[in-house]
């Protein structure tokens, strides 16, 4: 599995296939403090590897723009 494979997809579809796969993940979120109330869309941004499990780092965007 190629895990860079993961950036820009949703955040519940990548729990879905880590956890198909039975891959071990944390979620960093990064928040702004603009129109928190139409940010509602969490999607992966960055992907990091450890040896002991995958790192998600995701941000929210509105509906608008996906």
């Amino acid at each position: 599995m190629n895990y860079f494979d993961l950036f820009g997809i949703k955040l519940s579809k990548a729990k879905q296939v880590l956890e198909n796969n039975d891959i071990k993940y944390i979620i960093k979120e990064t928040i702004g403090h603009k129109d928190k109330a139409l940010l509602v869309c969490p999607r992966v941004i960055n992907v990091k590897k450890s040896n002991d499990y995958i790192e998600l780092v995701v941000t929210y965007f509105s509906n608008s723009l996906l």
